[in-house]
C-alpha cells in the first residue's frame, strides 16, 4: 500500500512537460515588444535571424507562446509581446 500511494504522489506532482513541436535544432527564444512580434513588419527581425541562421546551416528552433508571422519565416513561434 505504501508502495502504491508513493509512486500516485511522485505521478501527482511530476512537473508538466511541454508537448511543443520540435525540430530537433538549436531552440532560440525571440523575446522582445513589437520588433519581436512584428507589428510594423510583419516578422519583425525573426526573418532576418532565421535566413541567417538557415543560410550557415544551422538548425534552430524557435520557441515561444506566441505564434505569427509571413511565409517566408521559417518558424512563427516567438514571445513577442508589443
Amino acid at each position: 500500500m505504501t508502495t502504491a500511494l508513493l509512486a500516485v504522489t511522485v505521478v501527482a506532482t511530476a512537473p508538466a512537460v511541454a508537448r511543443a513541436e520540435s525540430n530537433g535544432g538549436v531552440r532560440v527564444m525571440p523575446l522582445g515588444d513589437s520588433i519581436t512580434e512584428g507589428t510594423q513588419v510583419p516578422g519583425g527581425y525573426r526573418i532576418g535571424l532565421w535566413q541567417r541562421l538557415a543560410a550557415g546551416r544551422y538548425t534552430i528552433d524557435f520557441v515561444g507562446s506566441q505564434y505569427n508571422g509571413p511565409g517566408n519565416l521559417g518558424d512563427h513561434d516567438h514571445e513577442g509581446h508589443p
